[in-house]
């Protein structure tokens, strides 16, 4: 599974401190984060990583794609957000899956065909007496804990459908938002790198 190297690490760091030199009112996101991401691998030379990204990209399968020895690994970004104290749980969104048409065996062998894993970068915001703080963790989230959702498991839950998959993750499909799929990961199923800490 592709990872940021320490120096990737440290430029994104510096990257997101200087957005919120100019913004400080909330978090760096959409195709910002991209872009900043792209950035913070190119500065890495020695790493001889390289990334293909395009700006405004619509394309369900991967954000970026980065190629390291030969192998490319296709990615997709996302910013996510952690809540939960006694069980955390971290909540993504993916595309809309309104082209199936509500048919749930065609969109749950779509999910479980997925071949991105997925980078994301959680953020929280804290406002109190020491002022205003901006934390940003990226997450690596592997592919595989996303799949396994069987056809014919889903439940209907209110105006949505959901299920859990083996691997504890809830996966929930939002008819009213032309079908968007939601996933509510466990955060012992993923990877979290040291906060980034803006002050």
């Amino acid at each position: 599974m592709y990872r940021l190297t320490p120096r990737m690490l440290q430029e994104f760091g510096r990257s997101l401190r200087r957005f919120h030199d100019l913004f400080d009112g909330g978090r760096c996101d959409g195709w910002q984060l991209e872009e900043l991401l792209v950035k913070a691998i190119q500065a890495d030379m020695p790493a001889q990583h390289n990334v293909f990204w395009q700006g405004g990209n619509h394309d369900d399968k991967a954000d970026m794609r980065v190629r390291t020895n030969g192998e490319v690994h296709p990615l997709q970004i996302k910013s996510g957000r952690i809540a939960g104290k006694r069980d955390p749980k971290l909540t993504l969104s993916g595309h809309r899956l309104g082209r199936f048409n509500g048919d749930l065996a065609a969109i749950t062998d779509y999910l479980n065909q997925r071949t991105a894993n997925i980078m994301c970068v959680p953020y929280e915001r804290i406002d109190d007496d020491s002022g205003r703080r901006h934390i940003y963790t990226v997450s690596y989230v592997d592919i595989e804990r996303l799949q396994g959702a069987s056809a014919d498991g889903w439940t209907k839950s209110g105006a949505s459908w959901k299920q859990t998959n083996p691997s504890g993750v809830e996966l929930s499909l939002s008819p009213s938002m032309s079908w968007q799929v939601w996933w509510r990961i466990p955060v012992r199923l993923i990877h979290e790198t040291e906060p980034i800490v803006i002050q």
